[in-house]
């Protein structure tokens, strides 16, 4: 028997924050946005990973994370048809 929700559920992307510290510059400020640059960002990744996230979600909204880090997923309300 399964255990899985029926409920509709989305999530966030996230990615690997070692594979994103291992970017260089130009790559890593692409993909990431941070107000004090790219320096500021590999400085707020670090925090991250030295305080046990593994994660980082791409969506700032996301209200419901893992302790990793990763979007924990959202519950979908269906729209009638």
């Amino acid at each position: 028997m399964s255990n899985l929700s029926k409920t509709p559920t989305s999530w966030h992307i996230h990615m690997p924050i070692k594979t994103l510290l291992r970017y260089g510059d130009k790559r890593l400020g692409e993909i990431v946005t941070h107000p004090q640059g790219v320096d500021g960002a590999r400085n707020e990744l670090t925090k991250m990973r030295d305080e046990g996230k593994e994660f980082l979600v791409c969506d700032s909204s996301c209200d419901n994370r893992n302790p990793n880090g990763s979007c924990a997923g959202h519950q979908v309300e269906e729209e009638d048809a």
